[in-house]
């Protein structure tokens, strides 16, 4: 499969049932089914192939059957980074 590079309007949200997907471990807006809106980490498993989101407030997944609209979040550079060193933590945590 090939990968690809694309610049998107930030209004622009993608549909769960499209093939796109965030880049793993990027930080996205979520709109669930029940149009909960969430702020999460795209998660890539290549192992299982189940792509999922970590809710970043609860700390649990989204699978994407649960998943209406996504779109990356575009935070500045500094807190993106702190946001996702916090997030590693917490798996390093848990071994």
């Amino acid at each position: 499969m090939s990968k690809v590079e694309i610049e998107i309007p930030d209004d622009r949200r993608f549909r769960a049932e499209w093939r796109i997907r965030p880049q793993d471990k990027q930080i996205c807006v979520v709109i669930t089914n029940e149009n909960a809106v969430v702020i999460c980490q795209f998660r890539k498993d290549e192992e299982l192939l189940k792509d999922c989101f970590l809710n970043i407030d609860k700390s649990n997944y989204i699978s994407w059957m649960f998943v209406d609209r996504w779109k990356p979040l575009g935070l500045p550079a500094d807190v993106n980074k702190r946001i996702l060193a916090e997030i590693e933590k917490w798996f390093e945590e848990d071994e």
